[in-house]
């Protein structure tokens, strides 16, 4: 039998009941419904959400137009990427004590 799991069940998945417990302190709320639209999920630290978003927005495809020596030189630094998406209110990132972090999105 398969059973949707929900905020509500989450005690069984230790990571999805602390997102849920960090996005009640975020948002004041207990709206399951906004929490499975907002959840975006647990990354090993910020830099790799940065690098999956980056990726997620199409920029290898851009970076593998430029000529290869020049390639070489260049990286994405993802903390910096999630800083700037933070700063600007489209994501909301808390850090867990695991040294990981939560991350949702703002836009519902």
């Amino acid at each position: 039998m398969h059973c949707e799991r929900t905020p509500e069940t989450a005690s069984e998945d230790d990571q999805l009941f602390e997102a849920w417990q960090v996005f009640q302190y975020w948002t004041g709320t207990r709206d399951a419904v906004h929490f499975r639209g907002a959840y975006v999920g647990h990354y090993e630290d910020r830099a790799a959400f940065g690098r999956n978003l980056v990726t997620l927005l199409g920029a290898p495809e851009y970076l593998a137009r430029l000529p290869v020596w020049l390639q070489d030189y260049l990286c994405v630094d993802g903390e910096a990427v999630i800083t700037d998406f933070e700063a600007a209110g489209h994501y909301y990132v808390h850090d867990a004590p695991d040294g990981g972090c939560y991350v949702f999105s703002t836009n519902r």
